[in-house]
């Protein structure tokens, strides 16, 4: 199993001229696979994206101020892929989770895949949260499960170091 399993799924439900909410969106890999889709995309991350494009809204911000702004739009779907870890726990969940919850269209989807790293060797600069499938789904427990899944793999951390990384995959649809 990999990434592309998640993605792949994601895939499998959006619908053109849907509108998605991207949250950490770096450079905007994943802002113009949703736009190759038919999407219209909002993009927030305090990157800017290196290839502007018409359809993708940028919001060069961190996501703290972009809750701040005062933002009516609905979504469709709203992905936050290896962002959440990077985030004060308490905050995604009393506040940043309620809050797309309020922002996303009936039978809107949430799109999360976070990670957390093996804490040895230990780091420079530790991750701020740590989630598990196990916290995700009991969250969003009332919702419609369309993805689950928890894998690790070895790879390459900030740093260059060698670590063992821990990820979980969560996508499910807002109840009817």
């Amino acid at each position: 199993m990999s990434d592309q399993d998640f993605t792949r799924k994601i895939f499998e439900y959006l619908k053109p001229g849907n509108h998605v909410l991207d949250l950490g969106a770096g450079v905007g890999d994943f802002a113009r696979m949703f736009v190759e889709h038919g999407a219209k995309v909002t993009a927030v991350d305090p990157i800017v994206m290196t290839q502007p494009d018409s359809n993708i809204k940028t919001k060069p911000m961190r996501i703290e101020d972009f809750y701040n702004e005062h933002n009516s739009d609905q979504y469709d779907l709203i992905f936050a892929r290896n962002i959440l870890q990077f985030l004060d726990k308490n905050w995604v969940f009393a506040t940043l989770f309620p809050w797309l919850e309020g922002h996303l269209t009936p039978n809107g989807i949430i799109a999360i895949e976070t990670f957390y790293q093996n804490p040895n060797p230990p780091f420079d600069q530790p991750m701020r949260s740590l989630y598990t499938l196990q916290e995700l789904t009991a969250h969003f427990m009332s919702w419609s499960e369309i993805f689950a899944r928890e894998y690790n793999h070895q790879g390459l951390d900030m740093s260059g170091q060698s670590r063992q990384f821990f990820i979980s995959s969560l996508i499910v649809r807002r109840p009817v």
